[in-house]
């Protein structure tokens, strides 16, 4: 086996189990045409397999943090939520260091939100759900809601 490939073939495997139920987005299959996001476009399909860059034709987010929590659980750290609150802000971030080339906010947010999301305790998930909920973690209006910690809830994480 070619060196790389093992990963290539790791990152199609996933691809396929999470998208296996959307048959339009080729689960597991490099993309063959370029696609875009808003006023992006990302990386041609030639060239997916020297960057890895936006690889699929749909859910290269959503891969994206597959891949970051499970390499996070391989050292036992805590894995990122991005709750649907934080939404926008993580897609601002990820727009700068797309458009700009600055990772400094993206890795600021990502930092925040793992802190975030190390707060909660996941023994006893229907709590976990009602603290977010608290939080105004699945909340859309950035206008209407301030996304809370779990600390200005005055509850902690018990």
């Amino acid at each position: 086996m070619a060196p790389g490939e093992a990963v290539l073939h790791q990152l199609r495997q996933r691809h396929a189990d999470l998208m296996k139920e959307r048959l339009e987005a080729s689960p597991g299959d490099f993309k063959d045409r370029e696609n875009f996001a808003g006023n992006t476009t990302f990386v041609s399909p030639k060239n997916v397999r020297g960057t890895l860059i936006h690889p699929f034709i749909d859910g290269n987010g959503r891969l994206a943090r597959l891949v970051m929590n499970a390499e996070l659980s391989v050292v036992n750290a805590c894995r990122v939520i991005v709750p649907t609150l934080f939404r926008e802000e993580y897609l601002d971030c990820l727009r700068v260091l797309t458009r700009q080339g600055k990772p400094e906010p993206f890795i600021s947010a990502m930092q925040k939100i793992q802190q975030w999301s190390a707060a909660f305790d996941y023994t006893d998930l229907d709590r976990v759900i009602e603290q977010m909920k608290a939080c105004n973690a699945f909340e859309k209006s950035l206008k209407q809601y301030q996304l809370l910690n779990l600390s200005d809830l005055g509850t902690g994480s018990q």
